[in-house]
């Protein structure tokens, strides 16, 4: 009966730990995008002539 619950409890264990690599690995793509679009808006809007002014209205970068 404990060889079982032991079983269960590895799986279970097992199944969670997949679940919060896949979760963590999700959020830090999702980070990584978010710097990817920090990046490229700065160089839109750093030096004395900017560059946001050639991105159409609306459009997102």
């Amino acid at each position: 009966m404990t060889v079982q619950t032991d079983e269960k409890e590895e799986k279970k264990i097992e199944g969670l730990t997949r679940e919060a690599e896949i979760l963590i690995e999700e959020e830090a793509s999702k980070k990584d995008l978010k710097e990817k679009r920090g990046v490229i808006k700065q160089t839109y809007y750093d030096g004395s002539k900017k560059l946001k002014h050639i991105v159409p209205k609306g459009k997102r970068i």
